[in-house]
């Protein structure tokens, strides 16, 4: 179905809305996704650099602990009985008090430092408070990492080392233990601090479901978010999680040092993303409006372009149809007024010009053919006469009255000019009558035709295989030392015809076929097969534009053209004459 341009110019006006709302709808999502993409980054980069710290912290505390259970004062203080005296035992106690108060006052924590004997349970401690080796329960609590400790008092993340430095599974063996203990409500008092302008402060997970955070009255809603948030065996990443019909995204990443435990932080999508909501609003209440006057546009167009179009285009079918002498109104004075008066005009010339065009035409092929003639037929007459004075000297009676006869048919034929049509059987009794005339004057070649009878009353140009049949004898056979053999052949199949001439001599190299064929095709050089070119011509002019010659080497080892075109009925040809 064709389109008018008033239906392509709505089609484009409805395009360029849709591609418009289309690419703004795949730009905001893109945008809504890279704005997602980035929080996610800032978020992951803000926790992994608390988690950092936080793992800093612990190492800290971790080494001193280190420090602790290798020092020189704290070891001799689980063995007393090699001191002299009551006084160089609280000397050494002494020292060991006020290397643990130094500790706890180096890190930023506050953590409790404890050293806690077995030989008589005493122990030292960095605050007022003391423990017992017995109460210590190594075999839950002994692991060689910090980890999260309830009690009656309060939530601590501990950390314990024994001497021997390389004990880790008997109690039986433990001279003294050293324990690191931290209160979580310090490390939510920074993770508070460090949550600057934001809503909300980072949390401490575990996969156990334990929950640490600064915000109390949001606990209820941390722990429901947090048992939804599934991190699998990933050391970071981010969920979108929906909770009451609000999108959460989620980020979190894991502590080194703390084992199971994770910091994570939650941001509600809304609240980024309701100012982009709040433009996609305004740009779509923008659409329908350009729709509406979208629509008013195209009625414009179709009244003052589209009716006048249709006037032009019925005059167009008119004149197609034979009528020159349809004239159109137009009662607006804009460029279509222009064009009827235009059109009007042109109505009364066209018949004219058709039929000079279509004469000019008619006299072109003619001339063409004549040419073609002229420089076939002196060149073979003088052949042909010095053959006959060359019998005649040498009293070939037979010879000469061979000759004669096939020279007078031949000349018989191509002297017929008042059709330049003829038929396939009329051309093929031409060139038989040629190829006769060339093997009385070289006796060295022969020649068979074969071409089916269903192909011999089809209508083709005149001359169409005489210049083929010459190019074969003086490019193919006249140089060969053997006798040479020329084959014509033709087939048809109802649609598509095609006539043959084919030699067995030396053939045309690979690389010079394209020269022959821009030479055959596009007329490019003019001193090269420009016989062939011209039956080429003749046969596009003559039987459509489908009408084509292919040049090959073929299957007798000499050169080979091919014409294949689209048939042409004697009715047809009889018209175009």
């Amino acid at each position: 179905m064709k389109l008018t341009i008033f239906t392509k110019i709505v089609l484009v006006i409805f395009l360029l809305l849709v591609s418009t709302l289309l690419l703004y709808y795949l730009t905001n999502r893109s945008s809504v996704r890279l704005i997602k993409q980035e929080i996610q980054r800032v978020k992951l980069n803000e926790l992994t650099f608390l988690a950092g710290d936080i793992d800093n912290n612990l190492s800290k505390v971790s080494s001193f602990s280190d420090f602790l259970v290798l020092d020189k004062d704290v070891r001799l203080l689980a063995t007393p009985s090699f001191l002299e005296g009551d006084f160089e035992l609280n000397k050494l106690k002494l020292r060991v008090s006020d290397k643990l108060n130094l500790l706890h006052a180096l890190n930023n924590w506050n953590a409790e430092f404890m050293v806690i004997y077995d030989e008589d349970s005493s122990s030292f401690s960095s605050t007022s408070t003391s423990s017992k080796l017995s109460e210590l329960y190594l075999e839950t609590h002994f692991r060689p990492f910090w980890q999260y400790e309830q009690t009656g008092d309060g939530t601590y993340l501990t950390y314990y080392l024994a001497h021997p430095y390389t004990f880790r599974f008997d109690p039986e063996e433990v001279s003294y233990v050293v324990r690191a203990k931290i209160d979580t409500k310090n490390v939510l008092a920074y993770l508070d601090r460090a949550k600057g302008t934001n809503d909300n402060s980072a949390i401490l997970l575990s996969t156990a479901g334990d929950v640490l955070t600064s915000d109390t009255e949001k606990l209820p809603f941390i722990h429901e978010l947090t048992s939804r948030l599934d991190v699998g065996k990933e050391m970071s990443g981010n969920r979108l999680i929906k909770l009451d019909g609000e999108q959460y995204l989620v980020n979190f990443t894991a502590l080194s040092n703390f084992k199971d435990w994770y910091i994570a932080d939650y941001t509600p999508i809304s609240e980024v993303l309701n100012p982009i909501y709040a433009n996609q609003r305004l740009y779509y209440f923008s659409s329908v409006f350009l729709l509406l006057f979208s629509i008013l546009l195209a009625l414009l167009l179709y009244r003052d372009v589209q009716i006048p179009i249709r006037k032009l285009l019925w005059g167009v079918r008119k004149i197609t149809s034979g009528q020159y002498s349809i004239t159109l109104h137009q009662e607006s004075n804009d460029e279509f007024m222009y064009l009827f008066e235009r059109f009007n005009e042109m109505s009364k010339e066209i018949k004219e010009l058709i039929e000079r065009v279509y004469m000019e035409q008619i006299r072109s092929k003619e001339a063409k053919l004549r040419q073609l003639h002229s420089q076939i037929q002196p060149h073979f007459l003088y052949n042909s006469l010095a053959f006959i004075k060359s019998m005649t000297e040498l009293d070939e009676k037979q010879a000469v009255i061979d000759m004669s006869i096939s020279l007078s048919r031949y000349f018989r034929q191509t002297i017929k000019f008042e059709n330049t049509y003829t038929t396939v059987r009329d051309e093929l009794e031409l060139v038989r009558l040629y190829l006769t005339i060339q093997s009385l004057q070289m006796d060295r070649f022969i020649f068979t035709i074969d071409v089916e009878e269903q192909l011999l009353d089809i209508q083709v140009p005149r001359l169409l295989l005489q210049p083929l049949a010459e190019n074969a004898i003086l490019h193919g056979i006249e140089s060969l030392r053997m006798v040479g053999d020329i084959r014509i052949r033709g087939y048809s199949n109802g649609e598509y015809c095609e006539l043959i001439v084919a030699d067995n001599g030396c053939g045309v190299e690979p690389g010079r076929l394209d020269t022959l064929r821009n030479a055959i095709y596009y007329g490019a050089d003019a001193n090269t097969a420009w016989a062939l070119h011209n039956v080429y011509e003749r046969m596009r002019a003559m039987l459509g534009s489908e009408a084509n010659m292919e040049l090959s080497n073929g299957d007798l080892g000499g050169f080979q053209v091919t014409l294949r075109w689209k048939v042409v009925r004697e009715q047809e040809a009889t018209e175009i004459c």
